[in-house]
């Protein structure tokens, strides 16, 4: 009999060839973290439940015919890794690997679970009595595992002396590195197979080729002449330099506003890579949120090529129980190119994960130099997990770290003694006082929409940033149409450009321009506006603000002026109330030098003060000062419990939907995106699909996408957690997508 792992249009792939074909490249894939051997045999193994005869009965049937649930087969290998040869938490390691490369990382449980879907409930669930001696004659018995790497098995064992949640979080982290090497490997035979050999995975250059293209584009500038531009020059040659000779993984680069920092952070990058190949071979870039990652790409995209930059922020996926292959999960990116630009959101919640789509990109992040542009954005209450999961990829992973912002949070204290960052551009105070460009102006009576939008009409040129985009839109509606601009999360990422680019070039020519936006301009966003105005927030974004204000000094400090306002009858949330407050008492303390290294430093530190750190109390609270729970951390009180962290540990609240808008201005773009809407209904979804749809959706709250369902102005993609917008009317060219409708409002024809 020949056994079958899949079928396509007629073609069969045999069991045998599967194994063998994605054992070799998951070994490829782990032989950067020293378990190559280990991840073969796991690869091997994953799909021994196949020669089950009820397996190949299944796969023989009619695509129509094959059901959810028919034919499990992850147990038989689970069962098999586990009563393997091999040390404790080898056996453990392989066994959930395999149990969850189709629907996740199940929970370790407990000895005593009989039901359920935890590891140690799946162990005691008999199996096909068929599959044993099939097995025998096919493969490998008995299996053996090889040692652990002797510096990640130190950090699992509490018995050194190591806290029991800090030696579970490592274990945990050590086993998604596997997953992930595993579930890439499959998914990646898998579609060679499916597409006939065609699948093209590779093909980028290498980072020697693209340091040398920043290189050349960096020459392209000449002598700098301007006193600014010589600043910015010295910054960059001063990353470059330290990229040359680094010698550490964990870093700072603190640069005002300003000072160029993209460009050179990603110069160090590049530089440090070249200095340490092949150990280090890719550039990831973190952005705070979604809404600026366009603008960073594009940029990246200019200087390296635009088939060498992967930007991933959207992230669909497809995880089930299902033996039927499903194409779309193959979809799932897995970050095999050399320059990334991705989220905070994107990047840590991988990193906690337990599902295969999110966890396949995970072994490529070891390895990495890794940019965490604007650190101070990462969410204050997740920093304790988060630095943690830095301080193991430095640590194991052969990864470097770079903390780059304008306003430095204090991380270091989430690190230990022996592993600080270092700071490459240390002229702090230097940089400081010459990126002084600006005043500020603190307005202590609060205003009225209307007084506001009264002060913004007497100004040609200004920005204003608010909180919310309720308040965003009524100043919109406020202003004279003559140059007014409005930039939220309600405007796709193509539109979002297409008004910046506007604006700078209103502000170029000295026409009229008053652009009204919300947080997401303060970051990684290059206008230059001789007034603005900022609605009362915390201190690194009335800072960052501040960096749009008299960017290119090209006026008089004094005659640029930042304002600080608060709005009456508005209240602020929680999380915008505690900072308010704390900026408050900055402004009471330092005045003038609100933006100086120092204030800076006092926000932060009571921010950490007051904030728990550690909102999901994964790991204990003794070494870092924050206040004792008298509960065990849940690391140390759940066996490995990968599914429910995946599940709690959420950045960002963030359950919205994408909604693509396939009306643009531009014909052949517009065609192209109702292709791409008729393939996506038909179920074809490829990564490039994914990417070009990205660009054209705005993010949506179940709440508003029912409203919008309601009134007949969205289509909501079967199998797929995408909606399409149906009428044209629903997006205006100023405002973006108009979510206020009333049911009954749809379209009829």
């Amino acid at each position: 009999m020949t056994y079958i792992a899949h079928m396509n249009e007629g073609r069969q792939q045999t069991l045998r060839e599967h194994l063998l074909h994605t054992g070799k490249l998951a070994e490829g894939f782990a032989l950067f973290f020293g378990a190559g051997e280990f991840v073969r045999i796991i690869g091997e193994s994953h799909d021994l439940g196949k020669y089950s005869q009820a397996f190949q009965r299944y796969i023989r049937l009619p695509h129509e015919q094959q059901h959810r649930g028919m034919a499990p087969h992850a147990d038989i290998g689970m069962q098999l890794l586990w009563h393997a040869n091999g040390a404790p938490a080898q056996r453990m390691a392989a066994a959930l690997v395999v149990a969850g490369h189709h629907s996740g990382l199940p929970d370790v449980g407990e000895k005593s679970d009989f039901m359920g879907g935890t590891l140690c409930a799946r162990l005691k669930r008999k199996l096909a009595e068929d599959v044993e001696a099939t097995i025998e004659q096919e493969h490998m018995r008995p299996l053996g595992l090889p040692e652990p790497p002797a510096d990640l098995a130190a950090g699992w064992q509490p018995d050194t002396g190591r806290d029991v949640s800090e030696a579970s979080f490592a274990y945990m982290a050590y086993v998604r590195m596997l997953f992930s090497s595993l579930v890439d490997a499959d998914f990646l035979d898998t579609e060679q197979f499916m597409q006939g050999g065609k699948v093209k995975r590779a093909g980028f250059a290498n980072l020697t080729i693209l340091c040398d293209r920043l290189d050349t584009y960096i020459q392209r500038f000449g002598k700098p002449v301007t006193l600014l531009a010589k600043r910015r020059t010295a910054i960059l040659q001063e990353c470059i330099a330290a990229g040359d000779k680094a010698a550490h993984s964990l870093y700072q680069l603190t640069v005002p506003t300003g000072g160029g920092k993209t460009i050179s952070s990603l110069a160090f990058a590049l530089h440090y890579a070249i200095a340490h190949a092949p150990q280090q071979r890719r550039i990831i870039y973190v952005i705070p949120y979604t809404a600026i990652i366009e603008q960073t790409a594009a940029v990246f995209r200019s200087i390296v090529g635009e088939e060498n930059v992967v930007e991933h922020h959207h992230q669909v996926t497809w995880d089930d129980t299902e033996e039927r292959l499903d194409p779309k999960r193959l979809a799932a990116e897995n970050w095999d190119a050399p320059l990334i630009v991705t989220t905070n959101v994107q990047l840590f919640e991988s990193l906690f994960a337990n599902k295969p789509s999110r966890c396949r990109k995970l072994h490529n992040i070891a390895g990495s130099v890794i940019i965490f542009d604007e650190a101070q954005m990462i969410p204050v209450s997740f920093l304790r997990p988060c630095m943690r999961m830095v301080q193991e990829l430095t640590e194991h992973y052969g990864c470097t770290a770079v903390f780059c912002t304008a306003t430095q949070p204090s991380l270091g204290r989430f690190f230990t003694d022996s592993q600080q960052p270092v700071e490459i551009c240390p002229q702090q105070q230097e940089n400081f006082q010459f990126f002084r460009r600006c005043r500020y102006e603190v307005h202590d009576e609060p205003l009225d929409t209307e007084t506001l939008a009264a002060k913004l009409r007497a100004q040609e040129q200004v920005l204003c940033i608010v909180n919310r985009k309720l308040t965003a839109s009524e100043l919109y509606g406020l202003l004279p149409k003559n140059g007014r601009f409005y930039l939220t999360t309600n405007l796709y990422p193509v539109h979002r450009q297409q008004v910046l680019r506007e604006v700078r070039r209103r502000l170029e020519e000295g026409l009229p321009c008053r652009l009204i936006a919300t947080s997401l301009v303060e970051a990684g966003v290059d206008i230059d506006f001789p007034e603005v105005w900022r609605e009362m927030a915390g201190l690194d974004n009335i800072i960052q603000s501040a960096g749009r204000c008299n960017r290119e000094n090209r006026r008089a400090r004094e005659a640029s002026v930042t304002h600080v306002f608060s709005l009456r009858d508005v209240r602020y949330p929680q999380y915008i109330r505690q900072r308010v407050e704390i900026t408050q008492r900055v402004l009471q303390r330092f005045g003038e030098a609100l933006a100086s290294p120092e204030a800076i430093a006092y926000y932060f530190q009571e921010l950490h003060t007051l904030s728990g750190t550690d909102a999901l109390h994964l790991l204990s609270s003794q070494s870092t000062g924050q206040p004792t729970f008298a509960s065990k951390p849940l690391l140390a009180s759940r066996r490995f419990p990968f599914a429910e962290v995946a599940e709690r540990f959420q950045l960002i609240k963030d359950d919205t939907v994408p909604v693509l808008v396939p009306f643009t201005a531009a014909a052949e773009t517009r065609e192209q995106l109702q292709e791409l809407v008729q393939q996506m209904k038909m179920g074809i979804v490829t990564r490039a699909g994914l990417r070009q749809a990205a660009l054209y959706s705005v993010a949506i709250y179940p709440q508003v996408l029912q409203q919008l369902a309601d009134a007949g102005k969205i289509e909501q993609l079967p199998d797929l957690r995408y909606a399409v917008l149906l009428d044209a009317v629903a997006y205006d060219a100023g405002m973006g997508l108009n979510t206020n409708f009333e049911e009954g409002s749809g379209i009829f024809y």
